[in-house]
């Protein structure tokens, strides 16, 4: 993308963002972004938007019926983007206000990696760990299951790991071995 695309996407991504939190309505336009966003990646809807093949009413048609199931600040919002003529960048923008509602709220999606499934307790104890390392509220936790870690786990979340899995540590006892 370039810079002035980029400068676009922040901009219209910044004024949701002021918006939600000077309506105190992060959460729920969070969730709403959360959901349009899904719709987004499981239809290849901008790839749809962005093709000059696709009319401009069939355009504003596939947004009005998404715009149908939002909140009136995201409606507004998207008809803005509509009159604009801004659809193709719909879904970056969405990611966008993602990010920012996430710094402003310091609350972050954490990924935890282990060779079995957690407990309720566990997912709490973890979830604790990661507010005292990282400084984060966790939004959401998920959790993938993976048997060739051996054992631990392997914590992730905005650019941070704490691995702790018996793998990682063979690997290291036999890389300080050689």
């Amino acid at each position: 993308m370039d810079k002035k695309t980029l400068a676009l996407i922040e901009q219209y991504a910044k004024s949701l963002a002021e918006v939600a939190v000077e309506q105190d309505a992060v959460s729920d336009i969070y969730e709403e972004i959360t959901q349009l966003l899904a719709i987004f990646t499981e239809t290849h809807l901008t790839t749809l938007l962005s093709q000059d093949s696709y009319s401009r009413e069939d355009k504003l048609a596939t947004v009005r019926l998404l715009q149908e199931f939002c909140s009136a600040y995201l409606k507004n919002f998207l008809e803005v983007i509509l009159q604009n003529e801004r659809e193709a960048l719909i879904e970056a923008i969405l990611r966008d206000v993602k990010e920012r509602l996430d710094r402003v709220t310091g609350t972050y999606v954490v990924e935890v990696t282990t060779a079995i499934p957690l407990t309720a307790d566990q997912k709490e104890r973890i979830s604790n760990v990661v507010a005292r390392k990282f400084a984060v509220k966790t939004r959401e936790l998920v959790e993938h299951v993976d048997e060739g870690i051996l054992g631990g786990f392997v914590i992730k979340t905005q650019n941070k790991i704490i691995d702790t899995s018996l793998k990682t540590q063979l690997q290291q006892l036999k890389m300080n071995l050689k």
